[in-house]
């Protein structure tokens, strides 16, 4: 095979391959997500990025397409679901990633769903890496993104990781994702974490889930959640380091997994440290400031100002760049602010990052074939 010989990888080739990266590999895909942020964000790359669009048919057959665009390459995601079935249940969403270099050559073909499932999750891993506390862990959710979440944390951070616990109204669909989590851990990242499940359709969830989350340290939502998956006040009254919570399953405005109040609650005054204006207010962590502001139902919901967003590439530059005496503070306060406040991240996606990590997978491929 030459160098410019086009590469196919299916969602098992995949799979395989993500699910065995050592931590250093891991840690490494990790930095190529980080660096894209910082490009995104800071590096001008934000203004060559064509906006997706949606096909939505009468009968229910839905199409996305997301193109992306670097100095090397470019590409495109389609992602598709077929019209639903006689019991009226959609099918699963599956696509392709289609790859081409900065000569429009094709390069890779990688099917989409493992690819997603990673590049979300690391997405995700981003903040998590910056958290000082990570022992407690409850995830919403039990589908792809909770798998590869769990995935990440184990690969990541597994020997600080003392119990992950799962919300879901599926017992047998969580009993399924702990087996094989369970079986992964033992084979790979042997973590002494424990693996736990809260039940939302029971009489006693509510209380379940506030005495969970009384001395959680990490929050993942990875749900399509119309609703707030929790009340506020299930975290506004704790005494100790605040959590860190990821959002990432919300992605259409009538979509809301964290309730306005945590959000009104992560900005007030004195809530945090703000990097761009140097204040004491919190701040919300998101991928795509303007995307979120625009299209996030928990933004819209909270009435989040543009003043209180900041975008993760920002703070990347931020705590990467040569420190002087006068960026010696700033860049401690947002450490500290971004290691033990009260941090709530909402994920939009960034379409570079599918460009970057699928790169990355074909030049890993590449690399294990020899």
């Amino acid at each position: 095979m030459t160098e410019t010989s086009i590469q196919f990888l299916d969602n098992p080739t995949v799979l395989d391959l993500l699910i065995n990266l050592s931590r250093e590999e891991a840690v490494g895909l990790r930095r190529v997500v980080e660096q894209t942020f910082q490009e995104f964000s800071v590096g001008g790359e934000r203004q060559y990025q064509p906006a997706p669009s949606f096909v939505n048919r009468p009968n229910g057959h839905t199409a996305l397409f997301r193109p992306f665009t670097s100095n090397e390459s470019v590409g495109t995601k389609i992602i598709a679901q077929s019209t639903p079935g006689p019991d009226g249940n959609k099918c699963d969403i599956s696509g392709v990633i289609v790859l081409c270099d900065v000569k429009g050559t094709p390069t890779g073909i990688l099917s989409s769903e493992e690819v997603t499932g990673y590049r979300t999750s690391m997405n995700a891993m981003v903040p998590f890496s910056w958290r000082k506390h990570v022992g407690k862990i409850v995830i919403f959710g039990s589908g792809m993104q909770a798998l590869w979440h769990t995935r990440l944390i184990l690969t990541l951070r597994g020997s600080e990781v003392k119990a992950i616990t799962y919300v879901s109204s599926g017992k047998q669909r969580v009993d399924d994702l702990i087996a094989k989590v369970s079986a992964e851990n033992e084979a790979r990242w042997k973590s002494g974490c424990s693996f736990q499940f809260i039940d939302s359709t029971t009489s006693d969830f509510q209380q379940n889930i506030m005495t969970s989350l009384q001395s959680v340290d990490c929050i993942f939502c990875t749900t399509p959640s119309k609703k707030p998956l929790f009340p506020a006040s299930y975290l506004a009254g704790r005494d100790g380091h605040r959590p860190f919570i990821s959002a990432v399953g919300s992605w259409q405005s009538d979509m809301i997994e964290v309730h306005p109040e945590l959000l009104q609650l992560a900005v007030a005054p004195n809530a945090g440290y703000n990097p761009i204006t140097e204040n004491e207010d919190g701040v919300i962590l998101v991928d795509d400031r303007e995307f979120g502001l625009a299209h996030c139902g928990e933004l819209l919901q909270a009435s989040i100002a543009a003043k209180d967003v900041v975008e993760l590439g920002e703070i990347i530059s931020l705590t990467a760049a040569q420190e002087t005496n006068e960026s010696t503070k700033k860049i401690e306060k947002t450490k500290h602010f971004i290691s033990e406040g009260f941090v709530i991240y909402k994920s939009v996606g960034v379409s570079l990052t599918d460009l970057t990590v699928s790169n990355a997978i074909l030049q890993l491929a590449k690399k294990k074939r020899g």
